[in-house]
């Protein structure tokens, strides 16, 4: 099996880059051929989210491509493209699949009027907003507005485990908790969240709690489950390796009676689109997943994973930068 490499840079738009963290995203991409057929993947580690550096990654996968490692033995984000472009190359992705609910990625951007913002989300379905990044009162304000101008919409509030219980509680204080789907990791101190969704009325999404696969964080998990107040899991598939890794999570999450969210990490839309058709194969995988940026990167490796009528289309999976393969 042969593997080639191939380094890239996409600018990120300027409303995101606050967003990301960065006015880049640098990737690489991997092209496997076994002689007979060619796969590939996206390895792009993110600055804040991925402990290893794409330097560090791009080693690790020439090891690997040397028959030095397993993939098994790579960093989370080269693990996750190598199984990509293994499992493309042996027909993953080849047919069509049924399409993958998708929710909007709200961005305040200061130049835009809120007009334009509720216009955009005109067709939205669910909208993820971050929230703990503001003040309580802006915060505030601005869950009402977006519930009051788009009354079809459910959000979700994701906080990155950066507030207290009260904090939080002080942000969703007077909304209507059927409106919330669920509020993603908002606590610093995770074993406050089974209280905090007792509070509210508002269903928990374990986000950062599923990366952590100490003892107590599993114990966290099974004693949040037996109350019964986890929606979701968020799983950040570069986070977790190989594309097997990610089922095996998604499994860990049923088996805890809880649904499973595909997220990435601002990469192109080729992961995107794999994660449409990964989810497709995953039986507690049917929410709006967290698939919602390709408008964040100003060009892209293939045509860009827009979401039409709530969904991305399960299409199947192109081949991402194709000319530059055949140079």
């Amino acid at each position: 099996m042969s593997v080639e490499m191939l380094r890239v840079s996409f600018p990120v738009v300027a409303k995101a880059r606050a967003l990301v963290g960065s006015p880049t995203r640098e990737a690489v991409f991997l092209r496997v051929n076994d002689g007979v057929c060619a796969g590939f993947g996206e390895c792009a580690p993110l600055a804040g989210m991925h402990h290893e550096s794409l330097d560090d990654a791009m080693t690790a996968l020439e090891e690997w491509s040397d028959g030095a490692r397993e993939l098994e033995e790579l960093p989370p984000c080269a693990a996750f493209a190598a199984s990509c472009a293994v499992e493309t190359m042996e027909g993953f992705g080849q047919q069509a699949v049924r399409n993958a609910a998708v929710a909007h990625l709200f961005v305040r951007d200061g130049n835009a009027h809120d007009d334009e913002l509720f216009f955009e989300l005109r067709d939205a379905r669910v909208v993820k907003v971050k929230i703990g990044r503001a003040s309580a009162a802006f915060e505030m304000q601005l869950l009402r507005t977006l519930l009051r101008e788009l009354p079809h919409i459910q959000l979700r509030l994701d906080g990155n485990r950066s507030l207290t219980r009260d904090e939080c509680m002080e942000r969703v204080h007077g909304l209507d908790a059927a409106r919330i789907e669920y509020l993603e990791d908002p606590l610093r101190n995770p074993h406050e969240l089974a209280s905090l969704a007792h509070a509210t009325g508002i269903r928990i999404a374990l986000d950062e709690t599923v990366l952590d696969d100490s003892i107590e964080a599993i114990a966290l998990r099974e004693s949040l489950a037996r109350d019964g107040c986890v929606a979701a899991w968020v799983l950040r598939m570069s986070r977790l390796g190989s594309l097997e890794s990610v089922r095996t999570r998604a499994a860990q999450a049923a088996s805890l009676g809880a649904d499973a969210v595909l997220s990435t990490a601002f990469e192109s839309s080729y992961s995107l689109r794999v994660a449409v058709h990964l989810a497709a194969s995953i039986p507690n995988a049917r929410r709006a997943h967290g698939l919602g940026t390709a408008w964040v990167l100003a060009n892209d490796s293939c045509a860009p994973a827009l979401i039409e009528d709530g969904a991305i289309a399960g299409t199947p999976l192109p081949i991402p930068f194709a000319q530059a393969w055949e140079s």
